[in-house]
């Protein structure tokens, strides 16, 4: 079968093999013909690995971090596709063949602390498939039966078409996001209007937030200029933003003292919760700024490097501020929640969400263009099919 591999952790890029074997079932799981799948920032990271060294040594998590004894393996994490073959131990309650469905990607080990108290999400032994095991860029993933999330209960592909069905694992981590933040008559700054932080203005409108802030930061000189920001902040405010703002001082001036100057007047000298969803530092530091004392900042965003610079005195002892992390989605609470709200024709957020995917969908052995268009911020989500 084709499938997209990482071969090196100390090369960039990413290679399609058409030679991979595909995947047998093991007696409790799931057998699936990937439909389609999404790119995400980590599989950006993953592909711009030099530059990421945190990446790098998160997928060395279990090489014992020598790089000499990683075995490559096929990437992707967001997908949806069709039930092939069952393991003899499944369930029939779970999956057959001919079944729509996608699956939460966190494979947790079901016997730690964490998962035996109801945070299966933080398992102690979490592996990622596409990030520690193989992935779904590929034409065959196999998955746990109990990781396997049925979409013909939600009304299948009529309900969540496959546009949304490969990109619900991102999603998810928007809508865990928020609603850790209990946005419903708060004020709400979402930092970064990357494909997580249009997706998080999505969920905040959606579940209730007063004001939306969204800022980020302008590149003069790269891909992500004045001109394509300014393109973002429009889709921000068309998904739900209240205000956007470039905290570029050199490129924007004037906007980031603006910005700071709307979050003192906001009841409480401050936003209530601050959603940092880029990784950047600067964006750390902004979070501190505007919020609130006895506000919220949620961190989704993974830094490339250590932060060399965070005032927790001041941002965080002094306010009584919560800094909380985010990783992906609880299981099995947010997919409930999030299917929930894409069903309801009333909540809006499907239709709020078509704004940011990409009409154009990329065949896998095209996947140089389609991470281009990604990196290049030229699509948000883009599908690539097999």
């Amino acid at each position: 079968m084709q499938a997209l591999k990482k071969q090196s952790l100390i090369e960039d890029g990413l290679q399609l093999v058409t030679d991979e074997p595909e995947p047998s079932v093991g007696h409790s799981e799931v057998k699936i013909r990937v439909e389609a799948a999404s790119i995400c920032g980590t599989d950006q990271s993953i592909y711009q690995i030099t530059s990421r060294p945190g990446m790098r040594d998160e997928m060395l998590a279990y090489n014992g971090g020598d790089v000499t004894r990683y075995q490559p393996i096929i990437v992707g994490h967001e997908f949806c596709g069709e039930v092939v073959e069952v393991g003899e131990d499944v369930p029939q309650g779970i999956a057959r063949p001919g079944d729509y469905v996608t699956s939460e990607m966190h494979i947790f080990c079901g016997h730690c602390q964490q998962c035996r108290t109801g945070r299966r999400h933080i398992c102690k032994n979490i592996r990622v498939k596409g990030l520690h095991l193989n992935g779904a860029f590929a034409e065959y993933v196999v998955v746990p039966a109990s990781n396997v999330v049925n979409l013909g209960r939600f009304g299948g592909r009529n309900v969540i078409p496959i546009r949304f069905g490969a990109f619900l694992d991102a999603l998810g981590n928007a809508v865990h996001t928020v609603m850790e933040g209990d946005v419903e008559g708060k004020t709400v700054a979402v930092l970064g209007c990357g494909a997580q932080g249009l997706m998080a203005t999505a969920v905040a409108r959606t579940l209730g937030a007063t004001r939306i802030y969204v800022t980020d930061f302008s590149e003069p000189q790269g891909s992500f200029n004045a001109s394509r920001l300014a393109s973002r902040f429009q889709t921000a405010k068309e998904l739900g933003a209240d205000f956007c703002f470039d905290t570029n001082e050199d490129a924007a001036p004037g906007q980031k003292q603006e910005l700071m100057e709307r979050a003192r007047s906001e009841h409480g000298g401050g936003i209530d919760v601050v959603l940092e969803m880029s990784g950047a530092e600067s964006a750390y530091n902004d979070a501190g700024a505007m919020v609130k004392n006895g506000g919220q900042i949620l961190l989704l965003g993974i830094p490339a490097r250590p932060l060399r610079s965070f005032d927790f005195g001041k941002y965080a002892v002094w306010k009584g501020v919560t800094i909380r992390g985010i990783f992906g989605r609880r299981m099995f609470e947010t997919w409930y929640a999030m299917l929930d709200l894409l069903a309801s024709e009333k909540s809006g957020l499907k239709a709020r969400l078509e704004k940011i995917i990409s009409s154009e969908a990329v065949p896998l052995s095209d996947f140089e263009r389609g991470f281009e268009l990604v990196r290049n911020h030229e699509a948000v989500k883009l599908l690539l099919t097999p």
